[in-house]
């Protein structure tokens, strides 16, 4: 007699069960899950880590700016301002960039003063000076790419403008800033501080106040 053969759906209804437990494992979900999402994570971990550096940095160059135009501000015993004078200031007031390097920063002290008489919107700079890391000292003359700060808007009045420039090279995410549109290796940053004049000569006898007058320069006008 005859028997049909049945190996073959023997066979099938074994391999169900080790199916189903396939199916079933949630480890090997996870692990995919996982593998997914990694990159997600450490990107955004990145992220983080370089806006939290990157927002302390640019607060160490705002303090650095305000610290030279403080400093500057205080004036000297020599009129104008003493060259040697001038490097002790900058080079003392890097100090408050630590632990960033001081080696890359780039500033610009100016003396300013304001003439709403002939209707400027416009500081006047009367004398500027610059670090020796490839910056440059402000022209003499209406500086048209700035206003008056708040506050400063009177006739006569004199202060003191500090420009500090710094890049910004990333830790670990060069990669990802080389991705922004014109932007390279490093991110610059920016910051400018004016401060009125604490200590100076008044060289103006009408509605001017005292101001100090930056090394090489002449008074303000």
């Amino acid at each position: 007699m005859l028997t049909p053969a049945t190996g073959g759906k023997t066979s099938a209804r074994r391999g169900l069960p080790a199916l189903r437990r396939l199916c079933g494992d949630a480890a090997g979900v996870s692990a995919v899950e996982f593998a997914l999402i990694l990159p997600i994570m450490l990107t955004l971990w990145v992220g983080f880590a370089e806006m939290a550096h990157a927002v302390d940095n640019w607060r160490k160059v705002t303090l650095l700016a305000r610290t030279v135009a403080d400093l500057t501000s205080q004036g000297d015993t020599a009129d104008p301002i003493a060259s040697a004078t001038m490097s002790d200031i900058l080079a003392a007031s890097t100090a408050v960039l630590r632990p960033f390097g001081a080696g890359t920063a780039k500033m610009v002290v100016s003396a300013m003063a304001v003439n709403t008489a002939a209707s400027l919107v416009s500081p006047w700079v009367c004398s500027s000076v610059s670090s020796d890391n490839n910056a440059s000292a402000r022209p003499t003359g209406v500086a048209r790419d700035l206003s008056i700060p708040p506050g400063f808007n009177v006739n006569g009045n004199r202060y003191v403008m500090a420009e500090v420039t710094m890049p910004y090279a990333p830790m670990l995410g060069t990669t990802l800033v080389r991705l922004v549109s014109g932007v390279g290796n490093s991110i610059p940053l920016n910051a400018s501080f004016v401060w009125p004049v604490r200590n100076g000569i008044v060289h103006k006898s009408i509605n001017a106040t005292p101001e100090v007058t930056m090394p090489g320069g002449a008074a303000c006008p």
